[in-house]
């Protein structure tokens, strides 16, 4: 039994190189090793990492608003701590904290369209969709006013639109067919 001196191996499936008619030609089927599996282009995964980045901070902004909420119904702790916390939530009040899980998830979801990227008007509903969140956000930024007001009427139009085309292309896509 005779045994080979290289201890190398080329496995036709993944060899680069194969022969036709006695030349050697690249492989039509073969992929960079550069990448994982899966894995896209390095705008497609900066893109997934931002969306799901700010998802997760608009989660977190979401968990910190609630508590900010929920600071009177705290009352268990020992007076001391009670009255340092609501000291230091008193200035996290000034703070217009519930523009943020509007701002960041509205931001995430726009991203995340480059990742998905859907079709003209699927991509239309969800950009109406992430602009109606990163519109609002702005409104809770605003001080009351005439301003502020017109561009909430804007958020529920957007809101209503949005829904509106939602409503239509899914009773299009449900509409029995005649037969004939």
């Amino acid at each position: 039994m005779t045994r080979s001196t290289t201890s190398l191996r080329i496995d036709p499936e993944r060899n680069p190189v194969h022969e036709k008619d006695g030349q050697s030609e690249p492989h039509d089927g073969y992929t960079s090793r550069m990448k994982r599996p899966g894995e896209g282009s390095a705008v497609q995964e900066i893109s997934r990492w931002l969306a799901r980045s700010l998802a997760v901070l608009a989660l977190l902004s979401s968990f910190a608003l609630l508590c900010v909420g929920a600071t009177p119904m705290l009352s268990s702790l020992p007076a001391y701590l009670a009255s340092e916390s609501i000291r230091g939530w008193a200035l996290l009040k000034t703070l217009p904290l519930s523009a943020f899980p509007l701002l960041l998830a509205g931001s995430a979801y726009i991203i995340l369209q480059v990742v998905l990227r859907p079709r003209p008007l699927e991509l239309l509903k969800r950009l109406m969709l992430g602009a109606a969140f990163l519109l609002w956000g702005v409104v809770q930024l605003m001080p009351a006013s005439d301003l502020a007001t017109e561009l909430g009427n804007v958020v529920i139009a957007l809101y209503v639109v949005d829904l509106g085309l939602i409503i239509w292309t899914d009773l299009e896509k449900n509409q029995p067919r005649l037969a004939g």
